[in-house]
């Protein structure tokens, strides 16, 4: 290979490769960011639902938000807007009479039209700036703020420590660029190609999954939207074509949460926190989270599980397991069906767990081998005709090998399928 080919490989290798490692850090920040703003947001959500329920208790009284604030974390400013912007109570301002109407605060426009709203500016009421958060409800917005001091910048300022990690990781793949370039320039180029091929055909594969998932409620709420707005309905129909549209917003909802939940088990596992969790308490917390759906299909869960039985594990991954299971039982088994969690073994790592019904089942084996895929269906248009994401078995997969176990499915014999997995044991503990 001469020297002036050489050459030009390397620079083409460390160009792309420059441009992928800006790519992932960008990424990676962005996601960061965006996860900790989710948390922050989350915060200040329960602040105004805490709101909304004592003011609906007390009849609206202005003396519910000097109880609240006795509650709320110090240096949070709340503030109490009616539906045409005249501010009713704000905790930092003495005299909310003098203050402007808030109908066309960045923050409320956004609630007005999507139920919540962020913003982040300086108040001209007190000239302080402030990470804003407001919620629409049926007959006022709550809204609740935060200083946007050097505390709340800071929490919500990406690790740097990935970018050192991804800088270091650069300048030694350079150095193996060099050296690789060197010996088998010709080599690495058949080896990139394929690789990028594999990367595309995969990512392609992925997109046209999504999209395909995707677009059966982008359709239906933008079909539903189109028929209100278009045409001229009775108050009935515009609330049926209008509750539709809110159903398939969830279904929408429930794609991209378990979207992103495989992803951050996949790619930021060390964001989990580990910890003990007894099994038995979190089945009877399961049962109860989902007792409405249960009956309506009279499905009887049997929990066969003994008090002592304690995993080692991430709690939140753990009751996504059992319940990721048990909707699943309540979309495709059919009605008057019997559940059992039984504790079918054990060694002196594992523990393993049975859990299986006696529903519809599954009696290709064809099928049985695919269940854990993404977007997998038994059958066409099932999950959308039954509801949920298409991706509930590939997170109970995904959350038992986070959790160093392995899991299978089988037909059961009495009719239904069972589900085999291990679960670690606590720690210290045989």
């Amino acid at each position: 290979m001469n020297t002036n080919y050489r050459r030009k490989l390397l620079l083409y290798f460390v160009v792309i490769f420059s441009l992928f490692t800006v790519g992932v850090a960008l990424l990676e920040q962005s996601r960061e960011r965006g996860y900790k703003t989710e948390a922050l947001e989350e915060k200040l959500d329960a602040y105004t639902d805490v709101a909304h329920r004592m003011l609906e208790h007390s009849g609206d009284s202005l003396q519910t938000f000097v109880r609240l604030m006795e509650l709320l974390p110090a240096g949070i400013r709340l503030t109490w807007i009616d539906r045409e912007g005249t501010v009713l109570y704000d905790n930092v301002i003495d005299d909310v009479t003098r203050m402007e109407n808030h109908a066309q605060r960045p923050e409320i426009i956004h609630a007005r039209e999507h139920r919540h709203g962020k913003n982040i500016r300086v108040s001209p009421s007190n000239s302080t700036e402030y990470l804003y958060y407001a919620k629409r409800y049926d007959r006022y917005y709550i809204r609740v703020a935060l200083p946007y001091d050097i505390r709340v910048r800071h929490f919500l300022k990406p690790d740097r420590l990935f970018l050192y990690s991804i800088a270091a990781l650069f300048f030694i793949t350079l150095f193996f660029i060099n050296y690789a370039a060197g010996k088998s320039g010709k080599s690495m180029n058949r080896e990139i190609a394929l690789e990028q091929e594999k990367n595309r055909l995969l990512k392609q594969e992925m997109t046209g999954n999504i999209t395909h998932e995707l677009r059966t409620p982008v359709t239906g709420i933008r079909g539903c939207l189109e028929t209100v707005l278009e045409r001229q309905l009775s108050p009935e129909k515009e609330r049926h074509f209008i509750r539709q549209a809110y159903h398939q917003t969830v279904v929408l909802s429930e794609l991209i949460q378990d979207m992103s939940l495989i992803t951050k088990i996949e790619d930021a596992p060390q964001s989990f926190r580990m910890e003990p969790v007894n099994i038995k308490e979190l089945l009877e917390e399961l049962k109860n989270d989902l007792a409405v759906p249960m009956q309506g299909k009279n499905i009887d869960m049997q929990c066969h599980i003994a008090d002592s039985v304690t995993v080692q594990g991430n709690r939140n991954l753990i009751y996504s397991i059992f319940r990721n299971l048990t909707e699943n039982v309540i979309r495709h088994a059919g009605s008057n069906v019997v559940v059992r969690i039984t504790l079918c073994g054990e060694n002196r790592r594992f523990y393993r767990f049975s859990y299986a019904d006696n529903g519809a089942g599954i009696p290709d084996i064809h099928h049985l081998e695919r269940l854990f895929e993404r977007f997998y269906r038994v059958n066409e248009g099932r999950t959308r005709d039954t509801g949920g994401s298409g991706l509930g078995l590939s997170i109970v997969k995904n959350a038992v090998v986070f959790h160093k176990g392995a899991i299978s499915v089988k037909n059961n014999l009495g009719g239904g399928l069972e589900f085999i997995f291990q679960l670690p044991k606590e720690e210290n503990r045989t």
